[in-house]
């Protein structure tokens, strides 16, 4: 068995995954100023802690997890709880918990175990998704971690875990065409809220920093002092690199990154626009679009409906969090706080990131004949 695992996994994923690990472990090694700093050595011990995990999931017949969906569903529901009894505050928001000498934070696992419960939510239902009240059982499981990720709050997370939610349903035959109306009349009604807010004073669920990030990427410039200045810093940071970079370790690092906060985690991907210009971007950017693309192979050659979902909660997952990390560093989507897949400095998400592409591995690995 373990012979089949090794032979028939999706080794183009894999090595995608382990190629963005190293060059987030290089990137944080050169922006913390200090070669093989304690940072960079700490994710690095992550993506060694991480790469286990991806085995353990591959080997693992995710056949078994529908036995366990209680107990996987408990544990997010407490894992969100616990945040708001052992949590840490990190910028505004209580989404970290100490254990022992490590920060861990639970939203970061949670997205997976979502996944996984939706995964065995839809497979009952696949193909009989046809009208709105269909989706309330779905969207009530998904609307518990929702909202006690927005309490926090952490706005990013949420909309990360909304994505998955979207995700599956289409991928469990739900109307594309409706879907899509239904997330355009959602954007709506937000836009529609936060225009009566400014206006008109009427009150929304958002705290004012909140509302500050939403609105201050359309014009940072405004308010380049405060909310505005880590997109234009991350602009500037992105735009100093030009074609091939100021390179590692160079003066041009101290100079255009030192004023870019987060840059080893949320503001990455300006890190290594920086220092390996265009070509480390576009490098970053086709690396999480295989990751993706993978995933979503994997979805159509899952052997099964179960499967299948599982695959395609994983692709909106690690899709969602590239594009939201990536718009942010662009100027193009307001500050969410959204780590890059594997490549961001944090040890709950690299783990996570590992594990959901060690769970992609076992669904793709069991689409082949499995000797006995």
């Amino acid at each position: 068995m373990t012979w089949h695992v090794w032979r028939n996994m999706d080794w183009v994923l894999a090595s995608s995954m382990l190629a963005a690990a190293s060059l987030g472990v290089i990137a944080i090694a050169s922006v913390s100023g200090s070669g093989l700093s304690s940072i960079a050595l700490h994710q690095a011990f992550w993506v060694v802690l991480g790469s286990c995990a991806f085995v353990v999931f591959a080997h693992l017949d995710y056949h078994i997890l529908p036995a366990w969906r209680h107990w996987i569903y408990g544990l997010m529901v407490v894992l969100l709880l616990a945040v708001f009894v052992l949590g840490h505050d990190k910028l505004g928001a209580e989404r970290s918990i100490s254990v022992g000498p490590l920060q861990l934070e639970p939203v970061e696992p949670v997205k997976l175990l979502l996944v996984i419960t939706l995964a065995i939510v839809l497979e009952s239902r696949l193909g009989t998704l046809r009208r709105l009240r269909d989706l309330i059982v779905p969207g009530l499981y998904a609307a518990v971690p929702v909202l006690l990720v927005m309490a926090e709050p952490d706005l990013g997370s949420s909309m990360v875990l909304l994505s998955i939610l979207l995700m599956m349903i289409f991928a469990a035959g739900y109307s594309g065409s409706r879907l899509l109306l239904l997330v355009i009349l959602g954007l709506a009604l937000v836009i529609g809220l936060i225009i009566a807010h400014l206006r008109w004073n009427v009150p929304i669920p958002l705290h004012s920093y909140q509302l500050n990030r939403l609105t201050a990427f359309l014009n940072p410039q405004a308010n380049a002092l405060n909310y505005g200045l880590q997109t234009i810093e991350s602009e500037v940071a992105i735009g100093s690199g030009r074609i091939h970079g100021t390179g590692l370790f160079s003066t041009g690092v101290s100079h255009q990154l030192a004023y870019v906060p987060e840059r080893a985690s949320d503001f990455i991907f300006a890190a290594i626009s920086n220092q390996f210009g265009l070509y480390g971007a576009l490098v970053t950017v086709g690396l999480e679009s295989l990751i993706t693309w993978r995933a979503l192979r994997c979805m159509v050659r899952a052997r099964d409906g179960y499967g299948g979902l599982l695959a395609a909660g994983v692709a909106a997952m690690i899709g969602c969090q590239a594009f939201l990390n990536i718009g942010v560093a662009l100027g193009l989507l307001p500050v969410t706080g959204v780590p890059l897949p594997f490549i961001s400095q944090g040890g709950s998400a690299t783990l996570a990131d590992f594990a959901a592409v060690g769970l992609l591995e076992s669904v793709y690995i069991r689409s082949h004949p499995i000797p006995y």
